[in-house]
């Protein structure tokens, strides 16, 4: 095997479980609304941007899917938090306004 293959090969494994440690922070944030209120947008936000920056970047330049992919769930993972902690704020703020 290759240094490259063996490099792509970790590289993907990784990939697929940085995707998958969203899992408890998206559960966590659904199930918890105080929680959601504590996370950063900006850096979920963020992260979510550079991420679909980064997978068009892996399917224009370098054209390679499996880089694609990861970037995508990257970005579906960020995303996810992200819109949970917006709707909660949201939801926060409404229940507290005084109208």
């Amino acid at each position: 095997m290759s240094l490259l293959l063996t490099l792509k090969s970790l590289y993907a494994m990784n990939g697929v479980i940085a995707v998958l440690l969203y899992l408890p922070q998206i559960t966590r944030a659904w199930s918890d609304r105080n929680h959601a209120l504590s996370l950063s947008l900006l850096t979920f936000g963020g992260w979510c941007i550079g991420s679909g920056i980064t997978a068009l970047y892996a399917w224009l330049a370098v054209k390679d899917q499996i880089f694609t992919a990861i970037s995508l769930g990257n970005m579906a993972g960020s995303g996810t938090v992200f819109l949970i902690a917006a709707c909660n704020r949201l939801a926060s703020r409404k229940e507290s306004s005084p109208c």
